[in-house]
């Protein structure tokens, strides 16, 4: 493997990153024999985002020994808080940061580490393990516009075995799995209903949400995914890495005009070959077999309070950790023009002094 290095800084001598940024040009991040680096990274934010972490920490720990990881959650609201204030030095989040707050951090980078999906996920005793869902009727349900497996039915004109209650659960915490779902409920209007069924979403896209009484609030991805598999008449909305043997719903996506299911391949057809903003909009995409709810997730770090080590461990992450991405159930970003851009601002990044 060919490599290029280049020497960072003297505030730990002998430790040397290479990069090669190009075209089909090969990249490898390593330490040099006898380097002898220490340190310790923290990371906090997003339990979308928390697995991944954990599993880079680990990995990386195996080329780089002296250097210890620490990843925490929190939600993405935290993490970009965290290290917003210098507290961490790694902000984990699964959204892209609101404006507000990107004004008020002009020293935050935001880095595109990876890519992932949203799914619908029901309990397998509504209707077995089949279910298709558009917008509209994903709205409908979780701005409790119907709230009966029976008016769901009746309104959207298709047959669904379960008619009771429709037991809604949704994410307690602070969470960008919540703010990007709702995102992509507030685009219903892309959507239209042979039947007429149209709705709009009116609950915003706020990392945590003031739901309608009756809905189920828990903590975590984790959280949400127990309480569908436990409830024989539920719906709620998880990260890929969360769908595990649950139902999922083949989503409608007005873009390519598909009804498309989530996975890692599908969800890495969504991002688009040329990447121009890291909070630029991958929903509802026209690329064919596109799915329609695919996001980014992200590092933040503070280049005021940047350390040899972090760039060491995102580079790390963006290059080699790319092959563990897949283990936890993410969609890795290489050969993507996701990570061409964050690979360009860490060429271009220096210890803080």
């Amino acid at each position: 493997m060919r490599s290029i290095w280049k020497h960072k800084s003297s505030l730990f001598v002998g430790l040397i990153i290479g990069i090669l940024l190009g075209a089909g040009g090969l990249i490898f991040i390593s330490p040099p024999p006898g380097s002898g680096v220490q340190g310790t990274i923290t990371t906090a934010g997003s339990s979308t985002v928390y697995p991944l972490s954990q599993i880079w920490a680990t990995e990386f720990n195996v080329v780089f020994p002296g250097l210890t990881v620490n990843p925490s959650t929190g939600g993405s609201g935290l993490g970009q808080s965290l290290v917003g204030q210098a507290l961490i030095d790694i902000g984990a989040s699964s959204s892209y940061p609101e404006q507000d707050y990107i004004d008020d951090n002009p020293d935050i980078e935001i880095l595109p580490v990876s890519a992932d999906a949203l799914g619908v996920v029901i309990n397998e005793a509504v209707n077995g393990s089949s279910f298709k869902l558009d917008c509209d009727m994903v709205v409908a349900i979780f701005q409790r516009n119907v709230t009966t497996w029976a008016d769901f039915s009746t309104v959207f004109g298709v047959t669904v075995q379960e008619t009771g209650p429709i037991h809604v659960f949704v994410r307690s915490d602070a969470s960008g799995t919540t703010a990007t779902f709702a995102k992509w409920l507030e685009t219903a209007d892309e959507n239209i209903n042979s039947n007429g069924a149209e709705y709009e979403w009116y609950l915003g896209h706020e990392e945590a949400l003031s739901f309608p009484a009756g809905i189920n609030a828990v903590d975590g991805n984790p959280g949400v995914a127990s309480g569908v598999a436990g409830d024989q008449t539920a719906i709620g909305y998880v990260g890929l890495a969360f769908l595990g043997d649950l139902v999922v719903a083949d989503l409608y996506n007005p873009g390519n005009d598909e009804w498309v299911t989530p996975s890692v391949a599908n969800a890495v057809k969504a991002i688009p070959t040329n990447l121009t903003a890291p909070g630029q909009n991958i929903m509802n995409s026209g690329i064919e077999g596109a799915y329609p709810i695919a996001r980014l997730l992200f590092y933040l770090i503070n280049r005021n309070h940047l350390s040899e080590n972090t760039i060491t461990y995102v580079s790390w992450c963006l290059v080699q950790g790319q092959k563990f991405v897949s283990v936890v159930g993410y969609v890795p970003i290489n050969g993507t023009a996701a990570q061409s851009y964050s690979l360009n601002i860490m060429s271009a990044l220096s210890p803080s002094p």
